[in-house]
């Protein structure tokens, strides 16, 4: 039984590894620009790539969510994971917020598919995954609403900054604080890369073995100091496992959370 379920556990780790959620925006726009952005999903960030079709359905639609916590959505055009706001925006502080919804993953002998384990009955694992991602916008020319944005959006696992990621610097650190289910994860692992760190081990990067250059565990009220070590475009991860409610429908409920930050100016070339 002990060996069933290590090799369950295994494996549920490897699906949850082969994908990520992220948000690809612009760091900044003028009052009178359109809005553009997207919802990545693969596993060669920050390329964003198209969404196989037996997935759409899984994602709900990028939303962006203003300093009073008012959400919209935004309009998919483009390739299917590429969105637009309808209008201009008003100045201010935004949230763009992407959204896996709870699926179903069970794997037997012929791999993995969107069923629980009263649909597969020869599974040896099975997960529920969930998957968000976020990145702050700012319109105009205003300062960031620190206040604002260091409350939760109501992602079930969430990165939550405590200051302006605007103003993040290399080797210093940045506050951060990890809510799961609306409250502070304690005990949780953060890791972190950028695309300039990842650059420097593309075979691993390709090979699902992507290179972290940051790792910490948050406190008793979930919070962690990130300390970015280079410029680039960081993406900031956690991931939280639980044991599924009725264990005969599943193994366990997983879930992903991204928080994109940009930090200086240097980018790596495109690898794609």
């Amino acid at each position: 039984m002990q060996k069933t379920l290590l090799a369950a556990l295994v494996a549920v780790s490897s699906l949850a590894s082969a994908h990520e959620l992220w948000v690809n925006a612009p760091d900044k726009i003028a009052a009178d620009d359109i809005l553009k952005a997207e919802l990545a999903y693969g596993h060669d960030y920050p390329a964003a790539e198209p969404i196989d079709a037996d997935r759409l359905h899984i994602f709900k639609p990028l939303q962006l969510i203003d300093s009073s916590g008012k959400a919209q959505d935004l309009q998919q055009k483009g390739e299917n994971y590429q969105y637009e706001a309808k209008d201009k925006l008003v100045a201010g502080s935004y949230w763009i917020s992407a959204v896996y919804q709870p699926t179903f993953w069970s794997k037997n002998k012929d791999g993995w598919k969107q069923q629980n384990l009263t649909e597969m009955a020869d599974a040896t694992t099975c997960q529920q995954a969930q998957m968000f991602g976020k990145k702050l916008l700012v319109v105009g020319d205003g300062a960031v609403d620190v206040a604002a944005i260091s409350k939760p959006i109501g992602q079930n696992l969430e990165i939550v900054p405590l200051a302006d990621p605007t103003q993040i610097k290399v080797e210093e650190s940045f506050p951060l604080q990890i809510y799961y289910e609306g409250k502070p994860l304690a005990g949780a692992t953060v890791t972190a890369t950028a695309d300039t760190f990842m650059s420097k081990d593309l075979e691993s990067t390709h090979d699902h073995r992507e290179p972290q250059a940051f790792s910490g565990k948050t406190d008793k009220d979930g919070k962690v100091n990130f300390i970015p070590l280079l410029e680039g475009l960081w993406k900031v991860k956690v991931t939280h496992k639980a044991p599924f409610d009725d264990q005969k429908v599943c193994m366990e409920y997983s879930n992903n959370a991204t928080l994109v930050i940009p930090l200086g100016t240097k980018r790596a070339e495109s690898h794609k």
